[in-house]
C-alpha cells in the first residue's frame, strides 16, 4: 500500500511539472507569433508603393489619373453638397484598434501597451510625412487656391488606422476598418477637398506608416527595456514552486494522513 502511495505521489508530481512545461511552451509559441507580425517583408511595400505612385501620377497634366481627377471634380457632386462625416470617420479605425482588444472574445495579437506604441509611432510618422509632402509639393486644392492638397491627411489618417486594425486583428475586422477608410477617402473627393490622386497617395502613405509602426515596435521595446522586464516576469511564472497534496488511508494500520510534495 505504501509503495502504491509513493508511486501515486510521484506520478502526480510528474504530471504537474509536465503541465507547467506545456504552458511555458504555449507562451513561447505565442511570443514567437507576435514577433512575426513585426518583421519586415518586401511584399508589404507593394500596395502602398503602387498607391503612392498612382497618386503622384495624378500630378502630371494629361495623365490618366489627371483625367479621372477632372471628371470627378466636375461630374461628382455638381450641386456642391458638403458633409462633415469625414472629419470624424478618419479617427475611427485608430481608436477601435486600441480598444477592440478589451472586448471579450476578440483576440488581439499584442497587449494594450504594445498597441499604443505601434499606433503612436505610425500616426506620428504619418503626420510628419504628410505635412512635409504637402508643403513641398504645393498642389492646389480643387475648392480653393490653397496649395496643400497633395496628399490627403484625412485619408492617410484613416488608412493608417485601417492597416493597424488588419495587422492586429486580421482581415475580419480589418475589412470593416478599410471600408471606413475608403468612405473617408471618397468623401474627401465628394466634398471637393482633394483630387483623386491625393487620396490614392494618402491611402498608400497610411498603409506604409502603419506597417512601420509595427516594424519599429521591437526596437522601442528593446530600447525601453520592456523585453527584459517581460522575460523576468515570465521566468518568475515558470519557476513558481508546485505543491502537491495527496490524502491517504492505510487500512491495516488504521491510519489516515496527507502526503505533500514540493516541486521547486
Amino acid at each position: 500500500m505504501r509503495r502504491l502511495l509513493l508511486l501515486y505521489v510521484a506520478w502526480a508530481c510528474v504530471t504537474c511539472v509536465t503541465a507547467q512545461d506545456d504552458t511555458s511552451k504555449g507562451v513561447v509559441t505565442r511570443v514567437s507569433q507576435v514577433d512575426s507580425t513585426c518583421r519586415f517583408r518586401p511584399q508589404q511595400l507593394v500596395a502602398p508603393v503602387t498607391l503612392i505612385a498612382l497618386g503622384a501620377w495624378g500630378l502630371a497634366d494629361q495623365s490618366p489619373v489627371d483625367w479621372l481627377e477632372q471628371r470627378a471634380r466636375y461630374d461628382m457632386n455638381p450641386n456642391g453638397h458638403k458633409t462633415k462625416a469625414d472629419e470624424y470617420l478618419q479617427y475611427v479605425p485608430s481608436g477601435v484598434h486600441l480598444l477592440l482588444g478589451f472586448i471579450p472574445g476578440v483576440k488581439a495579437k499584442h497587449n494594450f501597451r504594445d498597441r499604443v506604441l505601434a499606433s503612436a509611432t505610425a500616426n506620428l510618422l504619418m503626420a510628419g510625412i504628410t505635412n512635409a509632402v504637402k508643403y513641398t509639393v504645393k498642389e492646389r486644392r480643387p475648392d480653393s487656391w490653397k496649395r496643400n492638397s497633395f496628399f490627403s491627411g484625412h485619408t492617410a489618417t484613416a488608412f493608417t488606422g485601417a492597416e493597424l486594425m488588419r495587422i492586429e486583428y486580421g482581415w475580419g475586422y480589418g475589412s470593416a476598418a478599410y471600408a471606413v477608410a475608403a468612405t473617408t477617402a471618397f468623401l474627401r473627393v465628394y466634398n471637393k477637398r482633394h483630387w483623386v490622386g491625393d487620396v490614392l497617395a494618402g491611402a498608400g502613405a497610411g498603409i506604409l506608416c502603419a506597417n512601420a509602426g509595427y516594424w519599429m515596435l521591437p526596437v522601442w521595446k528593446r530600447w525601453m527595456g520592456i523585453d527584459k522586464r517581460d522575460a523576468k516576469r515570465q521566468m518568475k511564472k515558470e519557476n513558481r514552486p508546485i505543491v502537491v497534496a495527496v490524502p491517504f488511508y492505510l487500512q491495516e494500520e488504521r491510519a489516515a494522513g496527507l502526503s505533500c510534495s514540493l516541486v521547486l
